[in-house]
């Protein structure tokens, strides 16, 4: 979005200028300030270059040589059924400009890629997300409402916007029945979405500000008064209506909108975009959205300095299957982070970290920032099936599997490591009677009446076979699922006992942990904890 805009104020710039000179075979640049690029702030003409480094130093000769370090930017489209493209070079030149020209292909100028006709009339606009509205608004001129969205402000133009929408100053020439007809449209479509009128914006000379309000259930508020996501409705609305016939950039429309109201909110967009002939560009990490856009739009998704068009031909259409089924976010966690750990469920994921820290295990802080795939049930065919899914776009991904005792061992997956517990359920190795007698102890008085530690006493002894309470090597131990046939009932008479609502459930027995002696915890637990480190360490 950044280059687009860059680009838009460069061809802006030379459609302006364009009587420039030519010497012999070189085109003379043109001069852009910094304060030209209303739609890209910035403090320094340099900061618009990578890591703002605009020369490059030559040593390999005898001679030290210093050259620019150019931006190309070249924008190809179509326009009533005919291809156009407009390429341009940026040079530094200070603090406060920088040279466009049209692309050369070599250092002398020669082979100056020509630029569109079409290409000098087409408009950007770009909008960034909302944030948070002020009470008070100043009327403003057009270019002073651009400015303030270039720079982020949208919550500062809001009512500017509305206003404009009603009473255009930039482009006088448009019908007073289509502003109309459009802000009506808007009402209409608020209305409908959140239950709100919005009342016309008012212009107030003696103040010079613009004030708006809306009503709601027969009371009226001011339009700051209003939740986030319908403000930000009203701002996509409201520009989109403002700047018909344009491209607009928007960048994350999703922003303060719920899951439900992203899909809306998209769709939305796309409808009111083809009625007035715009096109859209939209930057988003929702998953709604680009799971949305998938099946309908072109999307383009960015590899490290790569960029790949999903939707084009020349990419294997199982290469976006695998993304849209999989999920956008899923890949873009595993690429961020480099790994995918795959645990039944959530409850595994807290009972890994309470051994970890009780045992001051190094994989405690790496597990509570890893990436966490659950495949809800003791299925190794979903890990496998996930993480190989990924492996193909991310070749250099690593995973790690843990699953309860398997029927079946599968065979050991190249870069994803498969481990099962030798137990039953990863619970067994913590559902013992003294540690839930700990556990009952440091309750305290719950009960006038009764005493914790000898409810729980009993109720040990009346969910646990005495054989398998006189021998603790029994096969019992390990082979039953403890979480439901044991801790439940346990956890379940123990709070009947005591005539109080149940506080303890599956979830939260990770929790017993705590009350285990170090010499108490099986040294698996500290194997598999190693081994997921060993995975882990890898992409630090």
């Amino acid at each position: 979005m950044q280059a687009l805009t860059l680009w838009d104020a460069g061809m802006k710039k030379i459609r302006e200028q364009s009587h420039l000179k030519k010497t012999g075979t070189k085109r003379i640049g043109i001069a852009l300030n910094r304060k030209d690029l209303l739609s890209l702030p910035v403090s320094s003409a340099k900061n618009i270059w990578h890591h703002q480094f605009v020369r490059e130093i030559d040593r390999k000769s005898n001679s030290q040589t210093t050259s620019n370090i150019r931006i190309a930017i070249t924008v190809e489209g179509f326009w009533s059924g005919k291809k156009w493209s407009g390429a341009l070079e940026f040079d530094y030149a200070n603090p406060e400009s920088i040279y466009c020209r049209p692309l050369r292909i070599d250092e002398e100028g020669q082979n100056r890629h020509e630029i569109d006709e079409i290409a000098y009339n087409q408009g950007i606009a770009y909008l960034q997300p909302m944030s948070g509205l002020a009470t008070r608004e100043d009327k403003l001129t057009p270019g002073s409402i651009d400015v303030r969205i270039g720079e982020g402000k949208t919550a500062d133009v809001l009512r500017n916007i509305c206003y404009q929408l009603i009473n255009p100053e930039r482009d006088k020439g448009i019908d007073k029945d289509v502003s109309g007809k459009r802000w009506m449209k808007l009402k209409d479509i608020i209305f409908q979405k959140f239950g709100i009128s919005i009342n016309m914006p008012v212009f107030i000379p003696e103040t010079g500000i613009i004030e708006m309000s809306y009503e709601e259930n027969g009371h009226v508020y001011d339009l700051s008064s209003g939740g986030r996501g319908f403000q930000q409705t009203l701002l996509l609305l409201g520009y989109l209506f403002s700047y018909p016939g344009m491209t607009l950039l928007l960048d994350e429309p999703d922003a303060h909108l719920e899951v439900i109201r992203q899909r809306e909110t998209y769709e939305l967009i796309n409808e009111i975009a083809g009625s007035l002939n715009s096109q859209l560009i939209i930057a988003s990490h929702s998953e709604v959205v680009l799971n949305q856009a998938g099946g309908q739009d072109t999307v383009v998704a960015l590899f490290d300095e790569n960029c790949i068009l999903l939707n084009s031909r020349q990419v294997l259409s199982q290469f976006r299957k695998i993304l849209t089924e999989t999920g956008w976010d899923k890949y873009y966690l595993a690429k961020l982070k480099g790994h995918i750990v795959f645990l039944e469920g959530s409850t595994d994921l807290k009972i890994l970290v309470a051994f970890a820290r009780k045992l001051k295990h190094p994989v405690q802080e790496m597990l509570e920032k890893s990436n966490i795939q659950f495949t809800s049930g003791n299925k190794t065919g979903i890990a496998v099936n996930f993480f190989y899914s990924l492996k193909n776009i991310l070749p250099d991904l690593y995973g790690i599997a843990i699953f309860d005792r398997l029927e079946q061992i599968p065979d050991e997956a190249q870069d994803l490591k498969i481990l099962q517990w030798k137990k039953k359920e990863i619970e067994n190795y913590f559902a013992k009677p003294e540690v839930l007698l700990r556990w009952a102890e440091n309750q305290g008085e719950v009960n006038l009446f009764y005493n914790p530690v000898e409810i729980m006493d009993k109720c040990i002894k009346e969910n646990t076979a005495p054989a398998n309470l006189k021998n603790r090597n029994s096969s019992w131990w390990d082979d039953n699922k403890m979480s439901d046939d044991y801790l439940f009932q346990i956890f379940n008479q123990f709070y009947e006992e005591l005539n109080i609502p149940q506080e303890l459930y599956k979830g939260q027995y990770y929790s017993l942990v705590d009350f285990m002696e170090i010499s108490e915890i099986d040294s698996e637990i500290t194997e598999k904890l190693d081994t997921i480190h060993d995975i882990l360490i890898k992409q630090v």
